[in-house]
């Protein structure tokens, strides 16, 4: 009886093992140096309350990052930002899926299309915009997920890797995208540009006349259904996961490279040949990411950064643009990081990096480490990641340093966010964004304003954009 009963309990235990492996895509650690952090398909909705702790913050952003970075459900369903449950980290069959979720998201020209029209979240990809587009080759694909149409730091600098052999030739491009909830939310309530203009400058109003998005309401994820103006999906534990979008920074990779240690894809990005607008597809590496995420108790969005490990070894390089998008002045090689990662945070990536080698020892996420993430808005400067820049994507002191009321004053000091009521000069990310909520009324995101959307072309790969001028003109507004 007792060998009998040890068999079964033997028997039930594997089995046990067996179908966690299998079937429950949800990894839990608990580790001895205090980090509580779940493996899971889908983001978390929310914190616990708005006053969390570093820990806590450091917890929830690696939680959105490995659900982001989950595999697609899309060549099973044809859904987008749908993660395939039967999938987990424990996979050891490759080093990353083919598709991630985040990269299913709506790109901004899906998002904001140039033909005024936007389409079903789950259509294929699609990219809209107002010039011509020509193929650079009869093997051309337009239809790729990752479309990289921005060649700057949003008109502050152009930036460059291993410039020290290369000097400009593997520039950083970029790409912006939604999510489900933030892109039905647009679609349904201001699904053409002069119903977006209509909200927006209806949102900045209010920040600007009664410090508040609405009457009476100082969480802007209490306004009313029929409200007006833009106020993004909150994400709510019980309720919607909530409006999120991505940011990523990509770069050719060289024979300096290990291409064996980046996330790669083949992704379209758009050159000149001419007089006309090419595209072309070529495999880029992945360096950077930016995920933020709107929340019930973080609405004014919580911010988290990601970036290749080996970035500050790669001899990246900038030069600053200037207001007609020309690149000026000094070319700053392997420039200095302007603020520390903190040791809380150094220490999450640590920790997370000896969960997945134990569970996927090719894990590409192994080369990836978190920078930094902000929750509450503050006025002190001394708090915890309150100047929080990625090294690839806020590269110079403009976007490092930020801490001011609009894009052409980046640190004159004055209030750049809208918390509770009240105005605070937040710096960093959120910082920054602040200002696309207080100034522009696009509830921190510069994808629902009109400095250059609808977007007529992409940005090219040789040309400069002439971003920044129009930029620091739509944030002129101060309080």
């Amino acid at each position: 009886m007792k060998r009998k009963k040890l068999s079964t309990i033997i028997f039930t235990a594997l089995l046990g093992m067996v179908l966690c492996k299998c079937t429950n895509p949800v990894q839990s650690v608990q580790p001895n140096s205090g980090f509580n952090i779940s493996f899971k398909p889908t983001p978390p909705k929310d914190l616990a309350d708005s006053n969390a702790s570093s820990k806590q913050l450091i917890e929830f952003a690696w939680e959105e990052f490995f659900a982001l970075n989950w595999k697609s459900s899309y060549s099973k369903d044809g859904l987008r930002d749908h993660p395939d449950t039967l999938w987990n980290y424990s996979d050891t069959s490759s080093a990353y899926p083919n598709l991630a979720v985040w990269e299913t998201y709506a790109h901004r020209s899906e998002l904001r299309p140039y033909s005024d029209t936007m389409l079903p979240f789950d259509s294929a990809p699609h990219y809209s915009y107002g010039d011509k587009l020509y193929p650079a080759d009869r093997n051309a694909n337009f239809r790729l997920f990752d479309v990289l149409d921005e060649n700057n730091e949003i008109g502050s600098c152009d930036i460059y890797a291993h410039v020290n052999k290369y000097d400009k030739q593997h520039r950083v491009l970029y790409q912006a995208k939604v999510n489900r909830y933030e892109y039905d939310y647009v679609l349904k309530h201001y699904p053409n540009k002069s119903k977006l203009i209509t909200a927006r400058a209806y949102t900045a109003k209010m920040i600007d006349s009664i410090n508040a998005y609405y009457p009476g309401v100082k969480n802007s994820c209490d306004c009313p259904p029929d409200y007006q103006g833009i106020t993004l999906p909150c994400g709510s534990n019980g309720g919607d996961v909530g409006a999120m979008e991505v940011k990523t920074a990509w770069r050719e990779l060289t024979p300096l490279d290990d291409s064996t240690k980046f996330f790669t894809r083949k992704v379209v990005y758009f050159r000149k040949e001419g007089n006309k607008i090419v595209y072309a597809n070529k495999t880029y590496a992945l360096i950077g990411l930016h995920i933020i995420h709107k929340t019930k108790n973080y609405n004014d969005f919580v911010f988290a950064t990601w970036e290749h490990v080996d970035v500050q070894k790669d001899s990246m390089g900038y030069i600053l643009l200037d207001t007609s998008g020309k690149e000026t002045g000094k070319f700053y090689k392997g420039y200095p990081r302007l603020h520390p990662i903190p040791a809380i945070v150094d220490s999450s990536t640590q920790f997370v990096h000896d969960r997945l080698r134990k569970m996927n020892p090719k894990s590409i996420w192994l080369n990836y480490r978190l920078v930094g993430v902000q929750g509450k808005p503050t006025g002190d400067s001394s708090t915890f990641n309150y100047f929080l820049a990625n090294y690839v994507v806020e590269s110079d002191s403009t976007l490092a340093d930020f801490k001011g009321s609009g894009i052409g004053t980046p640190d004159d000091g004055k209030p750049n966010i809208l918390y509770d009521g009240q105005f605070f000069t937040m710096g960093g990310c959120q910082g920054c964004h602040g200002v696309a909520q207080k100034n522009l009324g696009g509830d921190f995101s510069f994808l629902l304003d009109t400095v250059g959307k609808p977007i007529k072309q992409p940005d090219l790969y040789g040309d400069h954009s002439r971003k920044l001028m129009a930029l620091i003109e739509a944030t002129k507004k101060s309080k």
